[in-house]
């Protein structure tokens, strides 16, 4: 395997892993397009589309970039950032937001938001999903298909997939499709709100299909829901097309307006769960067509056997996998795949299982004496915030949560907030004496028996 081969795979190995850490607007913004280009024993070279996108990695990514790419491929190594130079640049499609194009003049590239990869002919459909998979085709292109549908589901299982396939067959059948995340709709409308809402809701309302994710982004946001709710009702009227997706059952939603709610289950609800082995299996098969080293079936089986709730880290393991193949002389055996996940799989046996994150919040509180809806909130009073940073450290730490999972636990908080609030801990307990003394009691709280938890803190 070439040098260049070699980087390209590590480095699709370590994006696996980035795409759990950051957002998923950062990682579609920033990462998504990237490539490793090369790398010697001292750097690793990572070609980027332009200089902008380069200096936003190098200042505010490269250090979690660094810390994620020395795991996969096991020591520090520095990362550098270059211009992907391309021999005949295409030059880029550029169509005004605002305008509605007529539907003779509809047959265009698929809008930019879509990812080309992410096509109903790409999804795998196991026992798990294919209510959601099947209600998806029928939402894309038949008439008289339950308006909306929401697909909900946990983190990682395939509602942005599924509605990036709908966008791109609704395109297909000459349909204006607009696709955004909750985040993305929220910051147009701020934006949309010093020069006027008229192109903003014209835009919105002037579709075929609106397809929106993450949509429990909106809880607690008034103006946003307002804004999605009098969309919902204009299209809905209209006979458009309406998909959303979220990370709990509309039912679930309770930062968000009875209104909308309600209107969320006028037509389909449909779930993903996590996927079983035989659905693991037929993904990996689908996945591993895509790489140039090619893992046989038992090799397969060994990973799908693995304890992986989620697609998105089921493919982080595959990639793992094949990063980790060529380091060791490209030889497939069961030892060579254990080793590579060793690092990623569940804690043994001997070691102490992953504690709840309501006992770490309680316990946090009562050493703290910051209640856990102070903690939550949006208050900044300095013990309070301390409390809270100190919370998202302990649930990092001694529990399974991840940085998107800790963040709506604490009051729906970006990544970026959370990563801060850890690292200011981490900090803090070896140069500071408290900090350092209420770790070590909190985590002798979590250690007592669940009974002595109260009498311990």
């Amino acid at each position: 395997m070439t040098p260049h081969t070699t980087a390209a795979t590590t480095w699709t190995a370590t994006l696996g892993q980035l795409e759990m850490l950051v957002t998923r607007a950062n990682f579609d913004t920033w990462l998504r397009d990237t490539v490793g280009l090369r790398h010697d024993d001292t750097a690793f070279v990572v070609g980027a589309q332009n200089d902008f996108a380069i200096e936003w990695l190098s200042t505010r990514l490269r250090p979690l970039i660094a810390k994620t790419l020395a795991r996969v491929v096991g020591r520090a190594t520095d990362v550098r950032f270059e211009v992907i130079r391309e021999e005949e640049p295409s030059p880029p499609v550029l169509l005004a937001d605002d305008v509605v194009i007529p539907p003779q003049f509809r047959k265009r590239p698929a809008p930019p938001a879509l990812h080309p990869a992410m096509t109903f002919d790409t999804f795998v459909v196991g026992e798990e999903n294919a209510l959601a998979a099947h209600a998806a085709r029928a939402a894309a292109t038949a008439a008289g298909a339950p308006n909306p549908l929401v697909i909900f589901g946990a983190s990682g299982l395939g509602k942005t997939h599924l509605l990036n396939a709908i966008g791109h067959e609704a395109h297909a059948a000459g349909r204006a499709v607009m696709f955004v995340t909750a985040e993305r709709f929220g910051n147009d409308y701020v934006r949309a709100l010093s020069s006027g809402l008229d192109a903003f809701r014209s835009r919105y309302r002037g579709c075929d299909t609106l397809v929106v994710d993450d949509v429990q982004f909106f809880e607690g946001k008034e103006k946003f829901q307002g804004e999605l709710f009098h969309a919902f009702n204009e299209l809905h009227a209209a006979g458009k097309r309406i998909v959303l997706a979220c990370d709990r059952a509309p039912s679930a939603l309770s930062g968000m307006s009875e209104a909308l709610r309600s209107r969320m289950q006028w037509g389909l609800v449909a779930d993903l769960q996590k996927p079983g082995f035989e659905t693991r299996l037929a993904i990996l098969r689908a996945k591993s067509r895509n790489h140039a080293l090619q893992l046989g079936d038992d090799a397969l089986q060994q990973i799908a056997g693995t304890c992986c709730p989620t697609v998105r880290e089921l493919e982080g393991y595959l990639n793992r996998v094949l990063a980790y193949v060529p380091l060791v002389g490209g030889e497939v055996t069961p030892q060579v795949i254990d080793r590579a996940l060793s690092a990623l799989s569940a804690p043994a046996s001997h070691e102490p299982p992953s504690l709840a994150p309501d006992a770490v919040l309680e316990a946090v509180s009562r050493r703290t004496g910051a209640s856990i809806a102070d903690m939550r909130g949006r208050t900044r009073n300095r013990e309070i915030a301390y409390a809270r940073h100190m919370a998202m450290f302990l649930l990092k730490e001694e529990t399974r949560c991840t940085v998107a999972e800790i963040g709506r636990l604490l009051g729906n908080r970006d990544h970026s907030t959370v990563l801060g609030g850890i690292a200011r801990i981490n900090i803090e307990r070896t140069t500071r004496a408290e900090t350092s003394a209420d770790l070590h009691a909190i985590r002798a709280t979590l250690a007592a028996p669940p009974a002595t938890r109260a009498v311990a803190g």
